[in-house]
């Protein structure tokens, strides 16, 4: 296993892999927890908008302080402290569920303090990837943290989906579930070995200047027009064909059996991302980045056609199958191109840079479509943003060379300036 997984090869990452698994499973559970729970409070798909817009808006609004506090501090450690608070903040909402004291204001304040702790969990323990692995198991590593990311929707829904089914509080049990979770996913990060050298950390001088570094970092990724082409492609993709989280619950109630059918395609992607992401993960050879790049661009907008005009919960779970098995070797692609270019001393800001264009797309895009959902329905929702989609890429691919090249080639047509390379003063 470890020589057809070479990632695995590494202890630490390893333990760095379970985390993630644990981390994502958490935040997974929590997301159809809320949604749920909002739309038995509501029936109201704007009001399941806002909560998870409230989720995922912190990575947008912090990622810059995230991101650059993982270029600064002691990576290891501060993703630990983050996932420590997302527990506390998981119990507190279990409790209010259980005891019957919930109201939506106390679901959105929390999500929001939820979203915060994944907002400086991620970029810290993502930055981690390059110092636990050599670069010719980059592609590898960054894949499995696609299987966590996107293959744990098999683990904290197909759970939560069974306690909220059996349970007539099992609601309140997913959360408690969430937090046991990232208690889990800390004392993996505990277990680690490996530590930072004292050159790689930074002063501590001008250590709360954000702007300046965020900036830097945004300049580098503008400049460098691989970064950009990317970055930009990863927000419409978000944007386009999988900010559909608002929808699920409206949509799960009019094909039948409510909160069984939604956890049931929630499990279908996470199926369908942990089958895909594994192929990925074998793959050494960089020609192949390219083919993975269309098919699963192409895929994810055909799959939300089969979501959009599901009549039964087979077709609509089918639909979210073929989502995760779409979606998420798109996205760890892509997140081992920028990974593969960026120099150290940029990579925390530059994970955060792209955690905030993907957050933020699905977090806008998710409260614009649950606000919109109510006047026009679900469906229509599913349907003209993946046509959208399809043809930005395809125009895209046809038209871009940057992108043609890429699409053909699995690399990157130029190279970025010399300048570039030049570390950032902080």
């Amino acid at each position: 296993m470890l020589a057809k997984f070479p990632c695995l090869q590494s202890p630490d990452f390893r333990k760095l892999f379970y985390n993630y698994v644990l981390t994502s499973a958490a935040a997974w559970a929590s997301l159809l927890g809320r949604g749920w729970l909002i739309f038995e409070l509501t029936g109201s798909s704007s009001a399941v908008g806002l909560v998870t817009f409230g989720g995922m808006a912190p990575m947008l609004f912090l990622g810059p302080v995230a991101g650059t506090f993982a270029d600064r501090f002691d990576r290891r450690k501060m993703a630990m402290v983050a996932a420590l608070f997302g527990a506390l903040v998981s119990f507190l909402l279990g409790f209010l569920t259980l005891t019957g004291s919930v109201v939506m204001w106390h679901v959105v304040v929390l999500a929001i303090l939820q979203g915060t702790a994944m907002a400086a969990v991620t970029p810290a323990s993502e930055a981690i990837i390059p110092s636990l692995v050599p670069p010719e198991h980059l592609l590898s590593a960054v894949s499995f943290r696609g299987i966590a990311r996107h293959g744990s929707k098999v683990i904290g829904p197909f759970i939560g989906g069974i306690l909220m089914a059996l349970l007539d509080d099992g609601t309140g049990w997913v959360f408690v579930l969430t937090a046991l979770f990232f208690l889990m996913a800390t004392f993996q990060l505990y277990r680690i070995q490996w530590r930072p050298s004292a050159t790689l950390l930074p002063s501590t001088e001008s250590i709360f200047n954000v702007i300046s570094p965020m900036a830097a970092a945004a300049k580098y990724a503008y400049v460098d027009k691989r970064l950009l082409m990317v970055l930009s492609l990863i927000g419409v993709h978000c944007g386009f064909t999988m900010a559909y989280d608002a929808l699920l619950p409206g949509l799960s109630d009019e094909i039948g059996s409510g909160s069984s059918t939604f956890a049931a395609i929630s499990v279908g992607v996470g199926f369908g991302a942990l089958i895909t992401t594994l192929a990925v993960s074998t793959i050494s050879d960089e020609s192949a980045r390219g083919r993975i790049l269309i098919v699963s661009g192409l895929g994810s907008g055909i799959s939300l056609l089969f979501i959009g005009f599901a009549t039964n919960p087979l077709v609509a779970i089918f639909g979210g199958f073929l989502s995760g098995a779409t979606e998420a070797p798109y996205m760890a692609v892509s997140a081992t191109l920028i990974q593969q270019v960026v120099p150290d001393e940029y990579r925390g800001r530059m994970m955060a840079v792209y955690i905030m264009i993907a957050a933020g797309f699905m977090a806008f895009m998710n409260l614009g479509f649950g606000l919109v959902a109510d006047f026009t329905g679900e469906r229509i929702l599913f349907i003209v943003p993946s046509v959208l989609w399809l043809i930005i890429f395809v125009f895209g691919g046809l038209f871009s060379p940057g992108l043609r090249h890429l699409l053909r080639t699995g690399s990157f047509r130029t190279e970025p300036a010399t300048e570039l390379r030049e570390p950032v003063s902080s």
